[in-house]
């Protein structure tokens, strides 16, 4: 019997794994390429996956628990109705981002980024007319690059910002980790361990 333990790959997947290992759970023949990893602890595994495949491993089962930042829970409009815990691994913001071109474009807001709903949301919320064009994987380039006025992406340091030049225009919400679990699941597993422990089989 598994237990299985889902964690993101990006920017909070180091940060989830030191979190682990203070909880004396280490893995074991750990690297980049590697998705499913044996820990310490009998029968606890890790499993890799791609940020937008949480969906499908929470909705078939998949697996037993989650590293989740809130970010991907409202971009996805995912309800709180799932199990969770808040994991103290780290804070980050999300921030609309402009480049200089910003000031002389003042009635043309068009942003690039990969939280089209929130953004939306927060627009909408704020009576402003604008266009969003989805964009995955490095959003800064386009506004480095010119070929956007406006981003809304994730910060947390503000480092990326600064050595590129870029200007941080609004911090519009702040972000922190849950861990999501199917408890339904769970009471499963201990029962079936229970049984295995303490029932006998009357049919030997």
């Amino acid at each position: 019997m598994k237990i299985i333990i889902c964690l993101p790959k990006g920017r909070n997947l180091k940060e989830s794994l030191i979190f682990l290992l203070k909880k004396n759970l280490k893995l074991f023949e750990y690297n980049n390429r590697k998705l499913y990893i044996k820990t310490s602890k009998k029968n606890i595994y890790i499993l890799i996956i791609k940020n937008n495949d949480f969906k499908i491993y929470k909705k078939n089962n998949f697996s037993d628990f989650i590293f989740l930042g809130s970010d991907m829970i409202l971009n996805y409009y995912l309800n709180f109705f799932y199990n969770y815990k808040y994991l103290k691994i780290n804070t980050f913001f999300i921030s609309i981002i402009s480049n200089s071109s910003y000031i002389n474009n003042l009635k043309l807001l068009k942003f690039y980024t990969k939280y089209k709903k929130i953004l939306k949301s927060y627009l909408n919320f704020k009576n402003i007319k604008y266009r969003i064009y989805n964009m995955k994987g490095s959003v800064e380039n386009s506004c480095i690059l010119k070929s956007s006025n406006l981003i809304l992406d994730i910060s947390e340091s503000g480092k990326t910002i600064k050595d590129n030049k870029i200007i941080e225009i609004k911090k519009i919400a702040i972000f922190n980790n849950y861990l999501i679990y199917n408890i339904n699941i769970l009471y499963i597993k201990i029962f079936i361990y229970l049984e295995m422990i303490y029932v006998k089989n009357t049919y030997k």
